[in-house]
């Protein structure tokens, strides 16, 4: 079921399959933002990433010696969520452990997105609530894919009319992954490994036909967003990512239909590991009864 979400400046489509934004329209231009989910291309649009961000080696992880089936960003993605409360400008949409989650994480959990619409800003935040007896080891992010380049531009654009900008300009570092989106190794055999991007402009991307393969992952940073610029005519949809530890940047193969930015609190498999999901990189611990709740807010200017 979609539900739809209007004020002055924004018109926001939810649907409760995933809890994901389906469509972000500017009232006044009509403007598109968020990708139209062609399932030729990529049959999400803005899918929220839960219990685990980024690739799984072989589809499954151990817990206490026990297999657990996973797939690549979570099962929320997959799942029908209820609706818990609703207004003409807000939503906000639950999940909880089931017969399907059982098999592919060990712990009990409550899942909540909300959506608000506030002016030209869709406040958008995740809360997970550890209902189980212990610890739970969990990592969350957001996967929005935004139209580049936007069909419905005025002047019309070009994929390279567009950069990705980070607030503060700084110089970058980058999570080195293999080809295949896994965490690389360093030269002292650890994983995670960080080394400068090497951008031309501190925090500064440009969109071009090389594109991100399966995404170019960013850590270290301070910005409290990361933007997607229109160069042409000078706006810019923000991403909030302040106290987010690490965001995957993605573009579709081929001739690009969007771009994705993504926050994570945590990372993909290493691209070598025995499995075992107390030792994967990244993780958070949520003691029982405790919850936690992450911003992946979206601003247009």
């Amino acid at each position: 079921m979609k539900i739809t979400l209007k004020n002055e400046s924004l018109e926001l489509t939810v649907n409760t399959i995933a809890a994901e934004i389906n469509e972000l329209r500017d009232v006044k231009t009509g403007t598109q933002y968020v990708w139209n989910g062609d399932p030729s291309v990529w049959k999400f649009h803005a899918p929220v990433l839960f219990p685990h961000v980024g690739r799984i080696l072989d589809t499954y992880m151990t817990v206490d010696g026990k297999e657990y089936s996973l797939v690549n960003n979570g099962f929320s993605r997959d799942e029908e969520h209820t609706v818990v409360s609703q207004t003409p400008t807000s939503v906000t949409f639950e999940l909880t452990d089931n017969e399907f989650s059982a098999n592919k994480f060990p712990w009990k959990f409550k899942l909540n997105i909300a959506y608000a619409l506030e002016g030209k800003t869709v406040r958008f935040t995740t809360t997970v609530t550890n209902t189980d007896t212990t610890d739970m080891l969990f990592t969350l992010g957001s996967h929005t894919a935004f139209w580049c380049p936007r069909p419905t531009d005025p002047a019309g654009t070009q994929n390279s009319d567009y950069q990705i900008e980070f607030e503060k300009r700084e110089p970058l570092q980058q999570i080195q992954c293999t080809d295949t989106g896994y965490l690389a190794f360093g030269e002292d055999g650890l994983a995670p490994c960080v080394k400068p991007y090497g951008e031309k402009e501190a925090g500064i991307i440009p969109l071009n036909a090389q594109g991100f393969g399966n995404g170019h992952f960013f850590t270290h940073f301070t910005s409290d967003w990361v933007g997607l610029r229109n160069k042409k005519d000078g706006s810019l949809v923000k991403v909030n990512t302040k106290g987010y530890p690490n965001c995957m940047i993605w573009q579709n193969a081929g001739e690009p239909n969007f771009v994705c930015i993504e926050p994570w609190y945590g990372m993909p498999d290493p691209c070598e590991t025995d499995h075992d999901w107390r030792k994967k990189p990244g993780l958070m611990t949520l003691e029982p009864g405790k919850s936690f709740t992450a911003d992946q807010s979206i601003t247009i200017e």
